[in-house]
């Protein structure tokens, strides 16, 4: 009897261990983590400047703003095969590199 009462006795020590080390390791850093972000977050005013001269020159930039459903219905305008496969990084390469064949071929057409 002794044994069996000692044995409970020590897994709920265990657990009640664990729970502190839980405490310790994952959430008071998580908590202290949030704060510093809040307070950093709140230190910004969140305005993004104006999309400027460069923007509306640069594809890349473009097509870094638009999502990835964008994306896609812009690959099938633009009859690119096998864009839904594609992520993001790879399908704005693929955009690009379509949108610079179009460029010379226009430039070489006129």
């Amino acid at each position: 009897m002794k044994i069996k009462n000692l044995d409970k006795n020590l897994e709920i020590v265990r657990i009640n261990i664990y729970n502190i080390l839980a405490v310790l390791i994952v959430i008071i850093p998580e908590y202290i983590a949030e704060l510093i972000y809040t307070i950093e977050a709140s230190q910004n005013k969140g305005v993004l400047q104006n999309e400027g001269d460069a923007w509306e020159n640069n594809t890349e930039l473009k097509l870094s703003k638009m999502s990835i459903y964008e994306l896609r219905l812009m690959a099938k305008r633009l009859s690119i095969h096998g864009y839904s496969n594609e992520n993001r990084n790879s399908l704005i390469m693929r955009i690009n590199r379509k949108f610079k064949q179009r460029i010379k071929w226009k430039s070489s057409k006129n």
